[in-house]
């Protein structure tokens, strides 16, 4: 077994249905997808009651012929909202892509994790305990039903949500003790300007905290640009993130997470994030190369 099982996000790839994307990674040479579920609703004109056994099946055969694995069912509904109503509905959408996850063939579902305000705008209020005690509630009731149904629910963090840092996300895995908890570890995703110098310390300490719970890894790159201008990526500093496709900028070097995979966790899927069609082909040929290098030839994956 291979270091890694490269895979792509669906929306990604160029502009077609479903099905013409999850042929499209597979003619890539993608092994795996992460398949978001509002990209699911708009192709198929659908919203989570459309879940149906019958359209698992559609895609279970279009996966197979295509030779690609679902890694990520992606639920990105905020759970810790103040509203109590929209949690309640952020809920039953979870259910809902968890029952659908199993009918796929047992794929987890993946979420981010969320801010406090009912806007889920970035704001500073994300830092707060009051704001990690919300999204621990939240993810409680996900995690409940993840194993009433045998599933899994794995939290990426992230410097724009409520779980920010290596040590907020061990805080909430020692807080919601499920075995149907796990990470999605998107190591750009915890930078920021005023860090970006301290990358590799950052992903050795998110490794030693959280490495036993990671099941999914985000393969990314960045670059320092100097405005504000958007929310997202920012620390007050004048500068902000702007993230590409894993080795498009050289900024982050990936291959110790690779390494640390191969030695860890061979064969877990490692999603590309924010390529574009025309990177695509060359960020899994990084992500090969990596491998290659850990003592994992790609072909095995």
């Amino acid at each position: 077994m291979g270091a890694i099982t490269p895979g792509v996000r669906l929306h990604d790839l160029p502009q077609g249905t479903v099905e013409e994307r999850i042929r499209m990674a597979g003619e890539l040479g993608f092994s795996c997808i992460q398949l978001p579920s509002k990209v699911l609703y708009a192709s198929m004109g659908i919203d989570r009651g459309g879940l149906t056994r019958e359209l698992a099946d559609h895609l279970r055969a279009v996966l197979d012929e295509a030779g690609v694995s679902v890694a990520v069912l992606g639920c990105y509904k905020n759970l810790a909202t103040p509203d109590r109503q929209q949690l309640m509905d952020n809920i039953a959408e979870y259910e809902a892509c968890l029952n659908f996850a199993q009918m796929l063939g047992g794929c987890p579902v993946g979420t981010e994790t969320g801010r406090p305000n009912a806007q889920n705008r970035v704001a500073d209020d994300r830092m707060t305990d009051e704001a990690l005690d919300a999204f621990a509630d939240g993810l409680a009731h996900v995690c409940d039903r993840a194993e009433a149904v045998g599933g899994q629910i794995l939290i990426e963090p992230g410097w724009n949500e409520t779980v920010n840092t290596p040590d907020r996300c061990r805080e909430v895995l020692e807080r919601v003790s499920s075995p149907s908890l796990g990470v999605i570890y998107d190591p750009v995703s915890l930078l920021h300007p005023s860090v970006v110098d301290e990358a590799q310390e950052i992903t050795a300490r998110m490794l030693y905290l959280c490495g036993s719970k990671i099941r999914v890894l985000h393969a990314k790159d960045f670059e320092v640009v100097d405005n504000e201008d958007e929310a997202g990526w920012c620390d007050g500093t004048g500068s902000r993130l702007v993230c590409h496709g894993v080795g498009e900028t050289g900024r982050y070097d990936f291959e110790p997470v690779v390494a640390w995979a191969a030695a860890a966790c061979p064969g877990i899927p490692c999603v590309v994030e924010n390529s574009v069609p025309a990177t695509a082909a060359d960020c899994l040929a990084t992500l090969e190369h990596m491998s290659a290098r850990c003592g994992a030839p790609h072909r095995e994956l």
